[in-house]
């Protein structure tokens, strides 16, 4: 990825900062930052230094405490089987936590 699409990322990432209250933008959040291999870099600040301020572990964790947490795994987890990420996930995750989380997108996809 050239450096032109990271700062694209990078900027909506931030942008979704102010958006985090929504369901759509938590999911799109986890997914931008699992999908671009920016998950330690957001949860480390080190975006954060790079001057995109606001955007950090605090704002990373919001997505997994309104309540729905499962359904945002379990979006992040279908959206990364299908564009193939998901070792992104698994290798963040940990073995014990990624089946977990499968889960999560496993039983949802049940209910269809």
């Amino acid at each position: 990825m050239t450096t032109s699409q990271i700062t694209n990322v990078c900027r909506t990432l931030h942008q979704l900062t102010k958006k985090l209250h929504m369901f759509s933008a938590r999911v799109k959040f986890v997914v931008l930052a699992f999908k671009h291999d920016l998950v330690d870099e957001i949860t480390h600040y080190e975006l954060w230094d790079k001057g995109y301020e606001g955007l950090g572990e605090r704002q990373f964790d919001t997505c997994f405490e309104s309540g729905d947490s499962e359904h945002v795994i379990a979006a992040l987890i279908t959206t990364a089987r299908a564009e193939g990420f998901i070792e992104n996930v698994r290798r963040w995750c940990g073995e014990e936590s990624f089946a977990r989380w499968c889960g999560y997108a496993d039983r949802q996809a049940e209910l269809f």
